[in-house]
């Protein structure tokens, strides 16, 4: 955090403000269940009314607050408590020097972190085990990879029970399943950013949104790799890569990226948050 120090009275979170938090969670999980539905028209019926208290919560209706309003309040009085937490360990170690103080915040909020995304990702990988758990999306992402093939004049044709086979004319067929949609690379590597403190939470949320759209785009082409890579080099030696790249050079270039960011982004002096001291 900066050392530029300021002094604010802590305004707590009004009713219609929780409320708004409320309809924000409840619009994410909404989004959660329409990929994970196995349904088709109930998943786009869930997604649609996930848009819809969007609309309502962040442009046109009676509780539309602007999103950087609402992040701004939330992570005032999240980092109130999350100070409070930190200053009372401070004071348990006898921390007083600067180093001390340092060790301290580093081992807590590395604590924060893995309190809070561990178990998320935990019950992620639990609830998405079977694989057709992310049935729209996995057909969204069939879809995706079929145009972008076809475009390219290779043969292909999805199929399957439940859309998500893609079938070549000249090698072996893809299935899609729920491991191959990269989404629980996202949420890990979306979650990391997000809860790292001392950076601007609208830098934290815009690099987030990066981060999704960059996993998305490598996963991308993760699979369509596997066509040309087949035909060079055999199905053995394609099986071969993509078992290493998926059981570790994915969470590899996870981990280097997350540490890229803490390098250039959250190094950035501008791009650190203010410590304000607030006080209720």
């Amino acid at each position: 955090m900066s050392d530029n120090n300021e002094s604010k009275k802590l305004d707590l979170l009004t009713r219609d403000e929780i409320l708004r938090g409320i309809v924000f969670i409840f619009s994410l999980t909404l989004i959660f269940i329409s990929f994970s539905s196995t349904d088709f028209t109930f998943g786009i019926l869930s997604l649609l009314v996930s848009i819809f208290f969007f609309v309502i919560l962040f442009w046109k209706g009676p509780i539309a607050v602007e999103p950087t309003y609402l992040l701004e309040r939330y992570s005032d009085n999240f980092a109130y408590y999350l100070d409070k937490g930190e200053l009372y360990l401070c004071n348990s170690f006898n921390a007083t020097k600067k180093s001390e103080k340092v060790l301290v915040s580093v081992g807590y909020n590395f604590c924060l972190v893995m309190f809070f995304v561990v178990p998320i990702d935990l019950f992620f990988q639990e609830w998405t085990e079977d694989p057709n758990s992310l049935l729209l999306y996995q057909q969204f992402l069939t879809w995706v990879i079929y145009v972008i093939e076809s475009a390219f004049g290779i043969g292909v044709t999805i199929s399957g029970e439940y859309s998500t086979r893609l079938v070549y004319d000249d090698m072996i067929d893809f299935d899609i399943v729920s491991e191959c949609t990269g989404l629980h690379e996202t949420l890990f590597l979306s979650l990391l950013i997000l809860c790292f403190r001392g950076v601007k939470p609208i830098v934290r949320v815009k690099w987030a949104i990066y981060a999704i759209i960059f996993i998305f785009i490598e996963n991308l082409i993760r699979i369509i790799s596997g066509y040309p890579l087949i035909h060079k080099f055999g199905v053995s030696t394609w099986e071969t890569f993509h078992y290493f790249w998926w059981h570790t050079g994915q969470y590899a270039l996870i981990m280097s990226l997350f540490v890229l960011w803490i390098m250039v982004v959250a190094g950035n002096p501008k791009n650190k948050s203010i410590k304000i001291n607030f006080v209720e």
